[in-house]
């Protein structure tokens, strides 16, 4: 009788806990102006002489067991809309989207480069289509760890009209 009253107790217990972990997690956007907080650098490079074109690295993605996706929308998506979940973990689907893919990480080269950051993932797109391109950082189906997922809006790297234009060097973020 007691091993089931402790067994019922640990249960309640566990799914108390579990329930108030998944309501902690949340949806962060990360710009230029708060990304130095967050577990990921941005880079952003034009390519060559193609001044419409840009590459750019997230260094620090994907983390764990996590996953990291581009998502092209057909217009640009206010940071308070970019919760892409629904697409990822199920068969809905959002109008706006155009096309998504998973994208791979490779292995930085430079060995001063702190090892949290030695993964990245890398884009090259217009500048048409970064403006309403997303970088978004999520486990490919749902957990309970009660963490943040992430959505880079690559807009912000791009456009002085959405935030800052950053061009730096590649290297070490």
């Amino acid at each position: 009788m007691i091993t089931r009253q402790k067994t019922l107790i640990t249960f309640v217990l566990l799914t108390c806990v579990s329930a108030a972990m998944a309501s902690t997690s949340g949806l962060v956007v990360i710009t230029p102006d708060n990304e130095a907080e967050h577990p990921f650098r941005v880079q952003a490079q034009t390519v060559g002489s193609q001044r419409d074109r840009s590459r750019v690295r997230i260094f620090g993605a994907p983390r764990g067991g996590q996953r990291a996706w581009l998502i092209v929308c057909k217009t640009h998506v206010h940071a308070e809309r970019q919760d892409f979940r629904h697409v990822l973990w199920s068969d809905s689907w959002n109008a706006n989207i155009e096309r998504y893919i998973q994208l791979f990480p490779e292995q930085a080269a430079s060995p001063e480069m702190d090892s949290k950051l030695s993964s990245y993932v890398e884009v090259e797109l217009s500048h048409e289509q970064m403006r309403r391109a997303y970088i978004y950082i999520d486990y490919p189906r749902p957990v309970d760890d009660g963490g943040a997922y992430y959505s880079i809006d690559l807009a912000y790297y791009l456009d002085g009209r959405l935030g800052k234009k950053r061009e730096i060097q590649w290297g070490a973020p």
